[in-house]
């Protein structure tokens, strides 16, 4: 409910402190004195646009602050807006330059933000509509609060999200498994790719050294030629020149040990350069110039560096990365998840969920027809007796569907599979409509009057405000209309704007809008009202004007039928 409601330099009230109570507030004062700038006001707090008209000549800001109460059992509905305070209070800033700013419990949030908890906070019905019942996509809400419909709600939620929890799961392993599938094409082309050039181990470095070769072959046949004449084939070879050598030290050793132990080091001398003479001899014969294997050998070549490019990696590399793709090969036909056992577990979640719908649907139409006849009860008392209301449950089709109801498959969420219109015909000859459309002012006031009435105060709304709801109403269906209001104050906290004493005086607490100049410029105050001055009130809206004996007694005697 709403506790206290400040406004700063709003229009022409300057500075203004409200307090309101449990049950019937009402509000009442001369035609002009800015009896709607309050419900204004209170609009702009709940999230409504702010124009900057609004703010009282002369100074750069308007501030409006309400300050809610909210009873810990209703705190879940506002858990998502980040609220966890029974205690709420929402300030909010317009100003000449720059933008408006909000508050709520001291933290900014935005504009969205505030409207939503506006939303939940209170249902306002006037010339600036704020007007939760009056979107159609709360018209179920409201159904469901009337039906009391929550275990059933929570049950078809709860199939809802198993249904979607096996769907995702089926899409997602149905992609990985395109993926996959996908992935061991491009295994299997990379895996030919590579089987058709085939490196081998060392392959690159071989032919690298063999490329040298053949590059070279002229140079390393006349270098191994010269190398074989040094050593052994000339007069003057090398090896010629150590026989002499091994002659001279044979010759001296029979003299001294110190020749003798040198022999064996020319001995193996002379085998080496044996050694290296053969293989000389040997190699100018194996290196042959051959153009024909040389371009073998650098078409080899291209093509192991253009795989290893190709696929980014060095070779060595890219034979393990051969290897890995074989093995992965060898294990795709191995899957960890059977999709016929998982479409087998939808369908059942989706019947499971389909049956949760219908039962609640079955429900919110039985629901519906008595909340339709309620309402058209109340309409009749409310002076509308030629009033049709109707609660409409419908269906919507959709192929592939999550709902399956025999040959139909309908579309479904977590709130089930219905979609709930209020529609109204208010005047004779008229066709129903969509409650959204139909005509504003004093008659949809009446109609709300109703619609929340016959809710029974299950519509969870903590606070309702009627701005002027008296609008084409006179006479006993102004009395009728003021004990309506008080009835349904019993369940929600009321707030009304009127100029007819009948309402006035059902009253539980009765405020006046003043006009005061002060200081040369108009203010608006708003007061309390006590006993005495209630009567003075209710005798001035009897009279319309300066209150008499015979108004005084008038508005006793319709606070006396009150008592």
């Amino acid at each position: 409910m709403l506790k206290t409601l400040h406004i700063e330099n709003f229009a022409i009230v300057d500075e203004a402190n409200v307090s309101f109570d449990d049950g019937l507030n009402i509000i009442t004062g001369e035609t002009g004195v800015g009896k709607s700038l309050i419900v204004d006001a209170l609009s702009i707090a709940l999230g409504e646009r702010a124009f900057k008209d609004f703010i009282r000549d002369g100074y750069p800001s308007a501030i409006v602050e309400a300050v809610f109460e909210v009873k810990k059992t209703e705190l879940s509905k506002l858990n998502e807006l980040g609220i966890d305070s029974s205690a709420i209070t929402i300030k909010r800033e317009i100003k000449l330059q720059g933008s408006s700013k909000v508050w709520i419990n001291g933290r900014t949030r935005s504009v969205q933000e505030l409207k939503e908890l506006g939303d939940r906070l209170v249902d306002l019905h006037g010339q600036h509509e704020h007007q939760y019942l009056l979107n159609e996509e709360h018209h179920i809400d409201f159904l469901d609060q009337f039906a009391e419909t929550s275990l059933l709600k929570q049950d078809v939620s709860e199939k809802h999200q198993a249904l979607s929890t096996l769907i995702r799961e089926l899409r997602e392993r149905e992609r990985d498994a395109s993926s996959r599938h996908e992935q061991l094409q491009l295994y299997a082309f990379q895996l030919q790719e590579l089987n058709d050039v085939n490196p081998q181990a060392n392959e690159l470095d071989e032919l690298e050294k063999e490329r040298r070769i053949l590059e070279n072959a002229l140079t390393i046949s006349e270098q191994a030629e010269a190398l074989f004449h040094q050593v052994e084939d000339s007069e003057d070879s090398a090896i010629q020149r150590l026989n002499k050598i091994i002659g001279q030290l044979e010759g001296l050793s029979s003299y001294t040990d110190t020749a003798a132990a040198f022999l064996p080091e020319a001995l193996a001398a002379r085998v080496s350069l044996q050694s290296i003479a053969d293989f000389a001899s040997e190699y100018k014969k194996e290196v042959q110039s051959d153009p024909q294997r040389l371009s073998e050998v650098e078409s080899r070549l291209k093509m192991l560096n253009r795989i290893c490019q190709k696929y980014n990696q060095t070779y060595p590399e890219l034979l393990i990365y051969w290897q890995d793709i074989r093995d992965r090969l060898n294990i795709h036909d191995n899957p960890d998840w059977s999709r016929e056992e998982l479409i087998s577990s939808i369908e059942s979640a989706k019947l499971q969920y389909s049956q949760a719908c219908e039962v609640l649907s079955k429900k919110r139409c039985e629901e519906a027809d008595i909340l339709s006849t309620a309402v058209v009860d109340k309409l009749s008392y409310l002076g509308i007796p030629k009033a049709r209301f109707r609660i409409e449950v419908e269906q919507e089709n959709q192929e592939n569907g999550p709902v399956e109801l025999g040959a139909k498959q309908l579309k479904g969420d977590e709130t089930g599979m219905d979609k709930v219109i209020f529609w109204m015909q208010a005047n004779p000859g008229e066709s129903l409509r969509p409650l959204a459309r139909i005509a504003s002012g004093g008659e949809i006031s009446r109609i709300m009057l109703a619609i929340k009435s016959a809710m029974s105060g299950k519509d969870g709304i903590g606070t309702v405000i009627f701005d002027e709801i008296d609008t084409g109403i006179s006479g006993r269906i102004a009395r009728v209309v003021g004990s309506e209001l008080k009835a349904l104050g019993r369940h929600h906290q009321l707030i009304s704007i009127t100029h007819l004493p009948q309402i006035a005086s059902l009253a539980d607490s009765h405020f006046r809008v003043e006009k005061h100049f002060i200081n040369d410029r108009t203010v608006t105050r708003v007061k309390r009202l006590n006993d005495d001055e209630k009567v003075t009130e209710i005798a001035t809206l009897i009279g319309d004007g300066a209150p008499g004996e015979a108004t005084r007694m008038a508005a006793k005697e319709l606070l006396r039928q009150e008592d």
